[in-house]
Formats: C-alpha cells, structure tokens, sequence
C-alpha cells in the first residue's frame, strides 16, 4: 500500500497538501471511515483525484462495503487519467460482494474486460460470493465461466488458490439448500463436483473445506460409491475426521438403502473417537427403510438411545413410521405415535400419514378413521394421500355420505384432490350402486381442477358394464375420446371384465362383451390374458358357447386358465394394500 502513497503532488496549496497528507495518513492506519470523510472533503474542494488519494478511496469503500463511492471514484480516476489497474476493481468488488450487489459486481467485470484488465482471482472470489448471496444461480455459472476462461488463457493462465475454487463450490451449493425444487437441488449438486473435479484436474491442493462441499454433493445425488471414496482420500490426504463428513457419506449410501455400509461408516467413527449425532443415526434408520428392513430400523433407534446417548428427533420417527408403512405395521406404527407422545415429541402430519397408510397396508381400516380424526383434534391437516387412504375404507365400506363428507373436507382446508382420490371416490360410487352420480363425477372433474386419466374412465367403465349399462359405457368411451384420451386395453379389459360380469349375473347377452373385443382389434389393439379369462368364464355354463369363444379368441382355454392362476398368483404376493394399489 505504501507504494502508493509517496506524497502530495506538486502545485497543491499547504491547505490542500495537509489534507492530501491526512487522508494517506488514514489509509495507512487502517482509519477507513476517516479515509472517506477526507476524500469527500478533498472532492467537494473541486480537487482532481491522483493515485494516492484514489487509491485510499477505493480501499475504504472495500472495507466499509460503500461500492457506490468505490464505483464512482473509478470513473473520476478514469477522468482524471489515472492509470486504473485490477486492484482497483478488485477493492470495489469487495464492496459489491458486501453489499450483495451482483448487478454492478458482473458490470464491473465486464468493464474490466472492456479495459483489457483481466481479474484476479480474489476479484472473481468477490463476484461469486455476490452473486451467491443475492440467490442468483445462472449468473454463479457466468462469472464460473469468465474463471474458465481466464484459467485457459493460453499467453498467461491465470493460477487460482484452492480458495477461488472452494468459494466457487460455496456459491454453487447455494442452488442445492432446502429451498430449492429437487431438479435445481440435483442440478447444483452436479455443478459442485464438476467444479470439484475442475480443481482436481488443475492439481490444486485439496483441502478439508473441498471435501465437505464434494461429500454434501454425494449425499444430495445419493452417490455412496463416490462418497465413501472421497471420505477415504480425505482421510489419506491429513483431513480432519469429523461428524459432518462421515454424515453426508451415510445419508448418501442410506438413500440407496447400503444398510451394511451405513453400520460400517457408524463403528468407523466411533473407532475415530467421535460421537455419531441425530444426522448420522437418522441415515441409518432410512436406510432400513429403504432396505425394507424394520427390525432392524427398531434396534438401530434403540442403540441411539441406550449406546449413543442420543435423542431421537421426529425425523427418526419419520423414517421408522416410514418402514411401519412399507411392511404395513400397524400395531408398531400405532406405538411409535404413542411413544413421540410420552417423550413429548410434536407428532406432525407426515408421521400421521404413514400411521395411516401402515393401518391401510396391514387391513385395520378401523385404525384409519380414528387417527384421521385423532390428527384433525390436534389441528394437523393431512395431505392427499392420508385424505385418500382415509376414502378407500369409505369405499371399502360402502360409506359414500362419508366419502363426500371428507372430500368437502379437503376441499376447505385446500387440499387439492388428485387422480387417485377421485378413482377411490368413483370406487365408494360404484359399492353404493349410485352410477349416475359416477357418470355425474367423472363429467365434472375438469371443472373441478383434475383431468380425468384412463384409470379413472377404466374404473367407471367397468362399473358400468358390471350394471349392464351399455349406453353409459358408449358415453365414456366417446367422452374420453372427445377429450383426446384413446382407449387402451386397459380400457377395453374394463369393458369387456364388467360386461362379462353382467352376463354371468344374467343382466346381459355374451355378444355385449364380445362386440368389444372385435372393436379392439379393429384398433390394432389384441386382448390380454385377463381379458381371455373373463370371456371364457363368462361362456363357461355353455359348452358350446364356450368353445365358440375359445376359438374365437384363437387361444387353447386350458392354456389361458393356467396362466391366468399364475398371474392372479404373482399379484397376490406383490400387492400392498395402499391406496396407490388400489
């Protein structure tokens, strides 16, 4: 700094030499709010700007994040004919960079390129960092570009500290923080370790700040291959051991449910003298959840409370409620609840809603509607898929009234109803014999903010065809198509299903169904084995009808039997009892 400050210019009045002294004298011990104070003096004298005076200037507005007096000193330096060099631009970044003004920051880059002044790598710091604060991702990547570009140079690379790099990664973090939607949080996340990779290739030295950025990364895109190498090669390079680290490689491999790698990673602290917390215990927890592994998951949560010390967190109940639900335990999910209460742990709706889908999954429908109401009591409002597991057992039961009653409900807390909720309302229409009312529903939904999807058309046409109703079955079919939805076998598996039903109840001719099978394959379309099982059970009472179908159909019905069994089989097994599956 000194260098910049070797006395007054020739020409100046004692008066202005000793004012000129002073503000070089305050830069000089750091008096930067004193600094400013004098060079307004000195401007509002009419006195011209040298060297020494901008200088101090443009260095107490970095420190005191004034980039409008750092901005407009750089244009009376540049009037003044003052040789402006990068330094100059990096103290009014600094100041932008304080003040989070990304706008000038970028501007100020590019008057520097227009000037043929190519940035230092504490300017570019400046830039990212303003960038960053201000929430601007895209304009993260712009100034990560002008890096790009200045590293490249072929007459004179420019050579970055680990630090440029380090707060690079920093701003491209800011795209990965809870805020953000999932594809912007992936997004960021990938831009790191590409960012990572870029220092790596430039042979930077790595430092336990790089590592954490990378190992966060890992966890957000669920890379546990990548983390559990990173972990490893910071070690190996003299990094530090710590809980955040070995907790962003847990979560990492807990979202693919590496069970064994997460108790690996846990006995691998303990053995490194640290204490895991919530974070880490919580990742082994889902990844029990994601393993479909629920004893497990129990006596993970009981070793973090009787070993580690440590409490558990309603996200710890979340992921254990969360594997309640896939293994459709009720009886466990139900204790969970009663045990958050006894430790006075806030129940929220996300842990109601697994109770709920667990009661749904294990058969107590009875559980349902009392946890529904238990929920509400407490002023907890369940999302759409707790409001639609609660509408299935309305169906189940044949509770229509109810089943309106909690639509309505839904619809005054602002729970916008979906697809699934409407099938399982067309369902409790269908068990209440009220196929107006259905044809009434799937009419109005458009209206009602959801567009009808196959499933929803399927579940009335069949309904339809199961009452013998074939105009109304013609009406879906067309009113499906009017709203440019075509028929798929799906489809015409629902007709043809529901026509055979009422044929067998007597409500209809087998021509009915069978018409629909000569429609669909005037479409192209060749019926499935489903299909072939409902028209030959349908014609089984009639020997002759029987083997007009079967040959019909051009299928051999021992053949067709057979494998309708091992399929009525294979879904027996697999099939959940949630309101997805229904």
């Amino acid at each position: 700094d000194s260098t910049w400050y070797d006395g007054a210019p020739a020409g100046l009045s004692a008066e202005d030499g000793a004012l000129h002294d002073a503000v070089t004298q305050a830069a000089l011990g750091g008096e930067h709010q004193k600094v400013l104070r004098l060079a307004h003096k000195w401007d509002q004298a009419g006195l011209p700007p040298d060297a020494a005076i901008g200088w101090a200037t443009v260095k107490a507005a970095a420190a005191r994040g004034v980039w409008e007096v750092g901005a407009a000193m750089l244009n009376d330096l540049e009037s003044a004919g003052v040789p402006l060099t990068p330094h100059h631009f990096e103290c009014v970044l600094r100041a932008c960079d304080r003040k989070a003004r990304w706008q000038e920051a970028l501007a100020l880059l590019g008057r520097m390129q227009a000037a043929s002044l190519r940035p230092t790598s504490a300017a570019l710091e400046c830039a990212l960092r303003a960038c960053s604060k201000a929430d601007q991702q895209e304009m993260v990547e712009a100034v990560w570009e002008v890096l790009r570009a200045e590293v490249a140079n072929p007459s004179a690379p420019l050579r970055p500290p680990m630090r440029t790099y380090n707060t690079l990664m920093r701003a491209l973090s800011g795209g990965i923080g809870p805020k953000r939607v999932d594809g912007a949080r992936r997004r960021g996340a990938e831009q790191v370790l590409l960012a990572f990779d870029e220092a790596v290739r430039l042979r930077l030295p790595l430092d336990d700040t790089a590592y954490k950025h990378a190992l966060r990364a890992c966890d957000l895109l669920g890379e546990w291959r990548r983390a559990l190498d990173l972990l490893d090669e910071s070690r190996a390079a003299g990094a530090p051991a710590d809980v955040l680290s070995y907790g962003n490689a847990m979560s990492a491999c807990a979202r693919n449910g590496r069970v064994g790698n997460v108790l690996q990673l846990l006995d691998k602290m303990r053995a490194d003298g640290l204490q895991p917390n919530a974070f880490c215990y919580n990742s082994a927890l889902i990844a029990c959840t994601r393993a479909s592994r629920l004893p497990q998951a129990l006596s993970i949560l009981r070793e973090m409370e009787v070993e580690g010390g440590v409490e558990p967190t309603t996200h710890s109940y979340a992921a254990l409620l969360r594997a309640c639900s896939g293994a459709g335990d009720w009886r466990t999910a139900v204790q969970l609840l009663r045990r958050m209460e006894r430790l006075e742990l806030k129940a929220e709706a996300v842990h109601y809603g697994l109770a709920i889908n667990a009661c749904s999954r294990g058969g107590e429908d009875g559980k349902i509607m009392s946890l529904l109401r238990e929920m509400q009591g407490m002023g907890l409002h369940p999302d759409v898929a707790t409001f639609t597991t609660a509408l299935s057992v309305c169906a189940a039961n044949n509770q229509l009234p109810r089943a309106l009653s909690l639509i309505e409900r839904m619809y005054s807390l602002e729970v916008a109803p979906d697809v699934a909720t409407y099938n399982v309302l067309l369902q409790a229409c269908d068990r209440a014999a009220k196929h107006t009312e259905m044809v009434g529903l799937v009419q109005s939904m458009p209206k009602l903010g959801v567009e009808p999807n196959v499933v929803n058309y399927n579940t009335a046409i069949r309904a339809l065809g199961r009452a013998g109703d074939l105009k109304r079955v013609a009406e879906m079919f067309s009113l499906m198509r009017s709203r440019g939805l075509e028929p798929e076998v799906s489809t015409f598996r629902a007709a043809i299903n529901g026509t055979c039903d009422a044929a067998v109840a007597g409500l209809l001719e087998l021509d009915a169904p069978l018409g629909r099978l000569r429609e669909m394959r005037e479409l192209g379309l060749q019926p499935d084995v489903a299909i072939q099982h409902s028209l030959l059970s349908a014609a089984a009472a009639d020997p002759q009808r029987h083997a007009a179908v079967e040959s019909e159909l051009g299928v051999d019905a021992e053949a067709v039997m057979a494998a309708a069994a091992e399929a009525h089989d294979r879904r027996g097994a697999g099939r959940g009892r949630g309101w997805r599956g229904r």
